[in-house]
């Protein structure tokens, strides 16, 4: 909602509320925020956006929060730090299911109320440098939250990754967590660490590990075969997964092996973003005019086509393209081999583009998969 003509919208009858606001106008929030709650005194979602972080900001936020009727509110997602005594007031809320949680300078409630967050589905965190927060979880026990996504400094990733997965596994929280990201507005390494950490979380149904690669530089690369067929294994009701953004230039070393066991392990999974090599599996291929069991590395294929998983459109971004003539041939049938209900590909580098093709004219002429039946 553009900014000056938010007032006609607020009125008596608001229930919820989405403002993305324009770069250079946060000054005009503080005014707003703090009567909202009066002209709406129903409003049950607030989702106010990309908000100048300031002494203004947070108090009009804090203002807010604590004349907000406590029985509606239902969603509080505001980029802005709130002050205490405005975080110890939404931590008790009987009926607030998100929260957007913008540390500052964070100071845990003490003592903490007896009942924290007690309907709480989602708990989306943003801070810098101080964990200090994680200290909340383990006294939350509603069964419902499910969701945790963090922002945090690239060079926080690592150091959180590990203390998320101590926190969590030490309250037990770590088995019913159904959807886990983090990302960096910086750039951080995605290492075997990271995948390790994660891989405790048996009932993930969306794992987003978001680093955008620099030209030069891939952010994945340390990952390898093995690292994937830990997580495969250890998430198999995953129905999202993205390891790292769009796909780069950069030679990966995850190869075919791990998209077969991705497809066969998490049969559910229905999104998938993820660097891998097609190299080795187009030479195998080419070379020894091997299709499919021999040519994935896997000597006994047994997965029914039935039960591969669901993905029907993948982002390869800028994934390089060995040079054989029969590139686009095996690439096609290799991918609906191991998706065999893949219908595009997303993609930068023009080179994938007869590949989309194909997968298209291979989908009209019939299903094609491996496994046996």
């Amino acid at each position: 909602m553009f900014l000056p003509f938010i007032s006609p919208f607020i009125s008596r009858s608001l229930t919820s509320i989405v403002i993305d606001v324009p770069r250079g106008a946060s000054p005009m929030l503080p005014p707003i925020l703090t009567t909202l709650s009066t002209l709406s005194p129903d409003i049950r979602e607030i989702q106010i956006e990309r908000l100048y972080h300031g002494p203004s900001t947070e108090e009009a936020s804090s203002q807010l929060l604590m004349q907000c009727n406590p029985y509606r509110l239902r969603k509080y997602n505001v980029d802005s730090p709130v002050s205490p005594s405005a975080l110890r007031h939404i931590i008790q809320l009987p009926s607030l299911e998100e929260f957007w949680l913008v540390v500052g300078s964070f100071q845990l409630p003490d003592p903490l109320p007896i009942v924290v967050f007690p309907s709480l589905r989602l708990l989306d965190v943003e801070y810098s440098g101080d964990p200090t927060w994680l200290k909340l979880l383990p006294a939350i026990e509603n069964p419902v939250l499910a969701s945790v996504f963090v922002e945090c400094s690239g060079s926080d990733v690592a150091r959180f990754v590990e203390a998320f997965q101590l926190t969590m596994t030490g309250c037990g929280m770590h088995e019913r967590l159904q959807e886990f990201r983090v990302r960096s507005q910086d750039e951080f390494k995605i290492t075997p660490q990271t995948i390790a950490c994660t891989s405790s979380f048996k009932s993930l149904t969306s794992l987003k590990v978001l680093s955008e690669c620099s030209p030069t530089v891939c952010h994945t690369f340390e990952l390898t075969d093995d690292d994937i067929d830990l997580l495969t294994k250890a998430m198999p009701r995953l129905e999202s997964l993205a390891i790292g953004e769009e796909p780069c230039g950069v030679p990966s070393q995850i190869t075919f092996k791990s998209l077969y066991n991705i497809s066969r392990r998490c049969p559910r999974l229905t999104t998938l973003q993820i660097h891998f090599n097609p190299t080795l599996f187009v030479t195998k291929v080419d070379t020894d005019s091997e299709f499919g069991d021999v040519a994935l590395g896997l000597p006994d294929l047994k997965t029914s086509p039935f039960d591969l998983c669901s993905v029907t459109t993948i982002d390869v971004g800028n994934i390089p393209l060995p040079p054989e003539s029969n590139t686009s041939y095996i690439m096609a049938l290799g991918l609906l081999g191991v998706f065999p209900r893949l219908e595009k590909l997303e993609y930068d580098d023009g080179d994938w583009e007869d590949i989309d093709d194909l997968i298209g004219v291979c989908r009209r002429m019939g299903r094609f998969a491996f496994g046996k039946a």
